[in-house]
């Protein structure tokens, strides 16, 4: 019958409490070629979020999909601010009230000008905004932008109807609805590079290309105007007073009133 072993019991054992000593010997991995520059901590990186990405596609897809499909009509909008005539070959082709393409370059004119507002609001009211997320503040400037459009067009087709001018009214719906269109594919490939660039040197380019858009619209309108023999040009500066500037005023008199109340 075979017997078992076992070991020597070491609890009774006085064991030594110095630590050993450490031999320290060459590593086989050579040293890394990466060399700290700074010890600065590096800022994060802020990307896009999706849904700034995803409206971005969706304005590509609706713009190549009027221009696939209705690239005559996207060519008298673009030649309609240059003269009378390109705006009367836009006119008798019909009204772009009642046009596919007038759903797709709206969309993208609402998408892009609301996230150009919205990117403006965050720059001159950054303690106010940041307690609210960009896409609600998007979203409060698109709402008010088709709110404010709706109002405009409508005053403007009421008041040819008032003073029986509607030949001439709708050149300058037409007119407003061309320059709104071109600045909404101008203002795309601008705002994809001022949000992946995070350059506010492109923002400022972009809302002076606005602005200039936008004086030389008022400034078409006016000449459309000059068309009417029976109304004075005081009447007329007085009617692009009221419609252009007027409602400019009254959202800086309202920005200014929030600011001031927050």
């Amino acid at each position: 019958m075979k017997s078992t072993t076992y070991s020597t019991d070491t609890t009774l054992t006085l064991q030594s409490i110095s630590r050993p000593c450490l031999q320290y010997s060459n590593s086989v991995f050579s040293k890394h070629q990466l060399h700290a520059i700074s010890n600065r901590n590096i800022e994060h990186q802020h990307y896009p979020s999706d849904w700034i990405i995803l409206s971005f596609i969706a304005c590509f897809i609706l713009a190549a999909w009027s221009h696939f499909f209705y690239f005559k009509r996207l060519r008298q909008i673009f030649h309609a601010p240059l003269s009378q005539r390109f705006l009367n070959i836009l006119t008798k082709e019909g009204l772009l009230f009642k046009e596919r393409i007038t759903i797709a370059l709206s969309i993208i004119y609402i998408v892009t000008f609301s996230f150009l507002l919205s990117l403006l609001l965050k720059l001159l009211f950054p303690d106010i905004l940041s307690r609210f997320p960009h896409y609600q503040v998007f979203l409060a400037c698109a709402a008010g932008n088709i709110v404010f459009w709706s109002l405009k067009i409508s005053a403007i087709r009421v008041l040819g109807l008032v003073f029986q001018t509607m030949p001439v009214t709708q050149d300058y719906v037409q007119n407003i609805l061309s320059f709104s269109f071109i600045t909404g594919l101008l203002l795309l490939p601008f705002l994809i590079l001022t949000v992946f660039l995070q350059s506010e040197i492109l923002l400022y380019i972009t809302l002076i290309m606005t602005g200039l858009l936008y004086l030389f619209r008022v400034m078409r309108g006016f000449f459309i105007g000059i068309s009417l023999k029976k109304f004075s040009y005081l009447f007329l500066f007085v009617y692009l007073c009221s419609l252009e500037i007027l409602p400019l005023l009254v959202i800086l008199k309202g920005l200014y009133l929030f600011n001031k109340g927050f």
